[in-house]
């Protein structure tokens, strides 16, 4: 009697869809059931501390764990660090900011630990994008420097200003973490550097006011001066007391000093000319309203982000120059492209261009000012002829 009322039972709860349903539920193994947990546990809004410090994730309360060792609290959203929140790193790192799906994004700051009681220091207060320091913001770092400035994909980049250790101050330019552009570096013993920077190296034209009152005006290059005038500063009125006071120099004895200063500074120029169009940043070499215009006469035939070598040179003779193939392969290579390219970007355009217009205004004794008018009469012509 007792065994078949079971099987009665049982085919009742068959008929039910209830021991089917356990069946399956014991038989399902292919999902971790920290998986499930964790699936039922989605973390949206504000949460408890967050542990990472072992191998599995488990409890359905907030807490976590990995072998990682690091901590979050704040906010979360579909499972992901969403707004603000405070971690804690292995390292003993601590951030403290705005998260955007589970990377530093938005306002924040970066602390880490030093000396021997291991007290927390500022490291960076600024902005981030994904996960790096992005916008403006300013670091302290272990060495001693402190800049503040701008950033962009976690490097310096834009206009900033750097306190080295040794007392030694720069504000200007920079470009993927290197002073580059125009900057000024008033040095601890007094020396004054104005002038051109490329690659964290003095580059182009500058000046360098000497503590003694003595100036160099000229022309540089791998951050040493190659042409030029060595003179005695004029007094500035104002810091009559700050000046100190030194011998005159003899004057300059040649027979055409103005020609052969002339003629060295155009043979560092030249020699340096390829290197400098390939490295300089395009906001240096053009201004603003020049790139919008090249910007607009590139798009007209770009594909894909880029040009043909054929609508290289149709742009060429669009801008009033009329290049060989032969010239413009040479001009590719000195842009750091191969002449055999197939395709041409935005910026490699820019350099060509400005390569065609230094040799222009060699050529015709012009000076930057003027080449650059030439460009814009140029863009102005094509865009009235394709307006027409």
């Amino acid at each position: 009697m007792t065994n078949a009322t079971n099987f009665q039972v049982g085919d009742a709860l068959s008929a039910l869809g209830i021991l089917n349903t356990t069946t399956k539920t014991l038989r399902n193994t292919s999902v971790p059931l920290w998986r499930a947990n964790n699936a039922k546990a989605q973390k949206v809004g504000k949460r408890s501390t967050i542990y990472w410090v072992g191998k599995n994730l488990v409890g359905e309360d907030g807490t976590v764990t990995s072998r990682q060792g690091t901590t979050y609290q704040g906010e979360w959203l579909d499972n992901k660090k969403t707004g603000y929140g405070v971690q804690v790193y292995p390292s003993g790192d601590k951030f403290e900011g705005q998260w955007q799906e589970g990377l530093r994004h938005g306002e924040g700051t970066l602390w880490a630990p030093v000396g021997k009681a291991q007290k927390l220091r500022k490291i960076y207060v600024g902005g981030w994008r994904n996960d790096k320091r992005h916008g403006k913001g300013t670091c302290f770092f272990k060495s001693g420097q402190l800049f503040q400035g701008w950033w962009i994909n976690g490097k310096m980049h834009g206009k900033g200003t750097l306190r080295y250790a040794n007392g030694d101050l720069y504000i200007g330019e920079w470009q993927d973490g290197q002073r580059s552009g125009q900057g000024t570096l008033n040095k601890a013993n007094g020396d004054c550097y104005e002038g051109f920077w490329l690659n964290d190296q003095r580059e182009g034209s500058g000046s360098l006011f000497y503590a003694s009152g003595k100036v160099f005006v000229g022309e540089w290059s791998g951050d040493l001066p190659r042409a030029g005038v060595y003179t005695q500063a004029q007094e500035n009125p104002e810091q009559a007391t700050c000046v100190p006071v030194t011998t005159t120099l003899p004057p300059v004895r040649l027979a055409l000093p103005a020609e052969v200063l002339e003629g060295a500074l155009r043979s560092v120029r030249r020699s340096r000319k390829a290197f400098r169009t390939k490295n300089v940043p395009l906001t240096t070499l053009f201004a603003d309203q020049e790139l919008e215009s090249l910007r607009v006469a590139f798009k007209d035939l770009q594909k894909d982000d880029s040009i043909s070598i054929v609508e290289l040179e149709e742009l060429c003779a669009q801008l009033g120059t009329e290049v060989p193939k032969t010239r413009l392969a040479a001009l590719l290579t000195d842009v750091g492209l191969s002449p055999e390219a197939q395709a041409v970007t935005f910026d490699g355009f820019c350099r060509v261009t400005a390569l065609l217009l230094e040799e222009e205004a060699t050529a015709l004794g012009l000076d930057h000012t003027n080449s650059h008018q030439h460009l814009s009469r140029g863009l102005s012509d094509t865009s009235d002829s394709e307006a027409g």
